[in-house]
């Protein structure tokens, strides 16, 4: 399958929200999810504002390593997440986040594929997500907070088609990319899902914590 190869957002376009609530919150939630895994090497795929690369580089325990198609952000290799230059379960952990949306929904498979076969253990990835949202939190003593959130499905005759906004190709939510399909995508591709849930001051990043399933 021939990837679509080509950056459509641009350096420019990174820097001016670099700095965005969301995108920090983002990267933190990552980070977060880095420490509590106990992983020691790790792949980003998409390096955006490099805050994640500059935060892991602080860290000698880590080995961190870049892949980006855009040449102009420097990552340590450049290259589609479609075809990757790495051995196969080469890292403990690969960072996916805010990048398939930005191929065809056609080549997601293919890019869950490459990403499940260079992981060894885990993956995080995130995606823009149109689905309503509900959710409840409630803290219990000595266990803290626990939520428990809601992604309903419209029906059939109101999910709308997405169309191409110059950056994005799909979002989770509408025609053709339905949370459903989303989730049968991931599985058919070695993943085991751990965990699927949305950040709770922007639920439009919704993070997938993802397993290697061991017999594929």
């Amino acid at each position: 399958m021939q990837s679509h190869c080509n950056p459509n957002v641009t350096i420019q376009g990174y820097a001016k929200n670099a700095f965005h609530p969301l995108r920090v919150e983002s990267v933190t939630e990552q980070l977060r999810q880095v420490s509590y895994s106990g992983c020691r090497s790790v792949l980003e795929i998409g390096v955006a504002g490099s805050f994640m690369r500059h935060c892991l580089k602080l860290y000698p325990q880590i080995s961190y390593t870049s892949l980006d198609v855009a040449e102009e952000l420097k990552p340590d290799y450049v290259g589609s997440v479609t075809q990757m230059p790495f051995t196969d379960n080469q890292f403990d952990m690969v960072l996916c986040s805010q990048v398939l949306e930005h191929l065809p929904f056609a080549e997601l498979p293919q890019a869950l594929a490459e990403i499940r076969r260079v992981t060894r253990a885990r993956a995080i990835i995130s995606l823009p997500d149109k689905r309503r949202h509900f959710g409840v939190a409630i803290c219990i003593a000595r266990w803290g907070w626990h939520t428990v959130e809601w992604n309903p499905a419209r029906r059939k005759n109101r999910v709308r088609p997405f169309t191409f906004n110059g950056e994005h190709y799909w979002e989770i939510g509408c025609k053709g990319s339905t949370g459903r399909k989303l989730v049968k995508t991931i599985r058919e591709t070695g993943f085991a899902i751990e965990k699927q849930y949305r950040l709770p001051k922007h639920p439009y990043h919704c993070f997938f914590l993802l397993q290697a399933n061991k017999g594929l």
